[in-house]
């Protein structure tokens, strides 16, 4: 099973990992007229001359690009005549470029790419929330030649993924190290504030405060079981799920320095991991150190005298962080053999169990720690709700 990886647009990234493992990388501009899944304050900036050449090293080493185009809302500009010059001229440069895929998340965008530019594969994001047979062979009958299934809902329901494996004969993928909460609901709103925030027309300007984050954080703070409850797969179940069909893991996310990456990247290719579970995440800090932006650029995200007080947003600076939590990734060794024999989709948590118990076992928390970062959430979420942080 190959893996699709984050491009953070770093000189060092190519060297340092094992390529062999590598199908596919993925990436986007700091902003672009569709937008994608990450705020333009938190991804590497690139410039277009260079990402063009970082993207043609790629190709030329016998790996597939990706390009996101995955936001989930375009405000209809998509169906405009600036809108339409805006997308044509986009995929004009991708296809410069050597690009050969790209990914959606908006039906209508699957099928002008395909009607105009045949040159390109399409693949259909996990913001579109694909998460059973139905979902998934409409996608397919719009001509999509894969998915990456919904990474809150699904990647433990092997009945569900067996049951499209068998409906579609695209490409499916998921979504192998990212923490979201199980069942999130915030998944869908998080995904528009997001393609709203990568969008270089847009008047947010690349900023985002980030409201969803924060709650799924608290919310892990304080409940301990949904770092395990999370739709995560570790490097030592990856043949699981190549039984059932599945073609390849997404790595995230491309706020990540090129250590981290590395990191990750190894552990999913020899399939063994001994360490934090937590390691194998993209850290929250992440997009503090490796946003490449430049003093200037960097202070231009933040002078929002008419959106918020950055000064008392500044005092939170850093509470994005996991520090003082341990999850042994070999402890969890078995773990998965429950979902196997269970049907995870139509169980009540509340009555299964599996893990509340394994929570118990494994997460090792600073206790300290955590009440101080559980009481800073609050603080600046209540500040969010009745409005003192603006």
């Amino acid at each position: 099973m190959n893996l699709t990886v984050p491009f953070n647009w770093q000189d060092d990234l190519l060297p340092a990992l094992p390529l062999s493992s590598v199908g596919e990388f993925y990436g986007q501009l700091d902003r672009d007229t569709v937008g994608g899944g990450r705020a333009s304050c938190t991804v590497p900036a690139v410039r277009k001359d260079k990402a063009r050449s970082l993207i043609r090293d790629i190709r030329s080493r016998g790996i597939s690009f990706n390009y996101l185009l995955n936001a989930t809302c375009m405000g209809g500009r998509e169906l405009s005549v600036s809108g339409q010059s805006n997308l044509r001229s986009l995929l004009n440069w991708l296809s410069s470029c050597g690009v050969d895929c790209v990914t959606v998340a908006i039906p209508y965008l699957l099928e002008f790419i395909k009607f105009n530019y045949p040159e390109f594969k399409v693949y259909v994001s996990t913001q579109a929330g694909v998460k059973d047979s139905s979902e998934a062979a409409r996608w397919a009958e719009l001509g999509a030649d894969g998915i990456t299934l919904s990474v809150t809902d699904i990647n433990r329901d092997f009945r569900k993924l067996a049951g499209i494996r068998k409906r579609v004969k695209c490409e499916l993928r998921l979504i192998a190290n990212l923490d979201c909460l199980y069942g999130c609901p915030f998944f869908r709103y998080h995904s528009v504030l997001n393609s709203h925030a990568s969008q270089q027309w847009h008047k947010s300007r690349g900023f985002l405060i980030d409201y969803c984050f924060l709650r799924c954080s608290l919310r892990r703070f304080r409940s301990p079981e949904e770092f395990i409850r999370s739709g995560w797969i570790r490097p030592e179940d990856t043949g699981v799920y190549e039984d059932i069909g599945i073609n390849s893991l997404k790595l995230v996310n491309r706020t990540m320095p090129t250590r981290r990456i590395q990191r990750i990247v190894k552990a999913y290719a020899v399939r063994r991991y001994d360490g934090n579970l937590l390691d194998l995440f993209p850290d929250p800090s992440d997009t503090l150190t490796n946003n490449n932006r430049g003093l200037v650029r960097g202070i231009s995200f933040f002078l929002r005298p008419a959106s918020v007080n950055i000064l008392k947003l500044y005092k939170f600076r850093d509470i994005i962080s996991r520090r003082g939590i341990f999850i042994e990734n070999r402890s969890l060794d078995g773990f998965i053999d429950n979902f196997l024999k269970s049907d995870c989709g139509a169980t009540d948590c509340s009555a299964c169990g599996h893990c509340r118990d394994t929570a118990a076992r494994v997460v090792v928390m600073d206790d300290v720690l955590s009440e101080q970062t559980i009481k800073r959430y609050e603080t600046l979420l209540d500040s969010l709700l009745d409005g003192a942080v603006f």
